[in-house]
């Protein structure tokens, strides 16, 4: 299935998940008055599933966020609806792996350099341990550059948009390193692999 396809389609199958939501937010109160079941015990009920109504709705919409720009050798991107953007410089960016596929892919960004983003973390051995195909990638580049220190983000959020920032970023950071599984979901992303 081609990936702009199936984006417009998760679009879709998103914009049907909210309609029905907030057809049933508005029939449980409106079936209340009309039978008349103005008890507290009723009232609470249904204010209590309406509560979760909101809470699936923003979780929903949360899974399904993701906007992203390149301006100048800097890739910014928001995943998720209350994070703030976090900023990539490109030419640090060292290596880029893909974890899963499909709604689960986990993009996984090493670069050299924290400015201004604060979810880049310190690589560790906890690390190693998520991703071990990495590590092979990851001594290679060391050994070019042993004094420097690098740091990972994982892009879990986005749904299918995923593969759409995965191209963004294979064509803006063009000194990185590609593992082999992040090479087959920009090919998906690309529409040269069809899945």
């Amino acid at each position: 299935m081609d990936i702009y396809r199936a984006v417009k389609r998760e679009k879709a199958h998103l914009r049907i998940f909210l309609i029905i939501m907030g057809l049933i937010a508005c029939i449980l109160p409106l079936a209340l008055l009309v039978t008349g079941l103005t008890k507290v015990f009723y009232i609470s009920y249904v204010f209590f599933i309406e509560l979760l109504i909101v809470i699936s709705i923003i979780i929903k919409m949360n899974g399904y966020k993701v906007e992203y720009r390149y301006l100048s050798n800097r890739l910014i991107f928001k995943t998720g609806i209350f994070t703030k953007e976090n900023l990539i410089i490109c030419d640090k960016v060292a290596l880029v792996h893909t974890n899963k596929s499909d709604f689960d892919l986990e993009i996984v960004i090493v670069t050299s350099v924290v400015f201004k983003n604060r979810a880049l973390r310190p690589i560790d051995k906890n690390f190693f341990k998520r991703y071990p195909q990495i590590s092979k990638d990851y001594n290679a580049i060391k050994q070019i550059n042993p004094q420097n220190d690098y740091y990972f983000q994982v892009i879990k959020r986005g749904g299918l948009k995923k593969y759409l920032l995965l191209d963004s970023i294979y064509r803006h950071c063009v000194k990185a390193i590609y593992t082999g599984e992040s090479i087959q979901n920009i090919k998906i992303a690309r529409g040269q692999l069809i899945v």
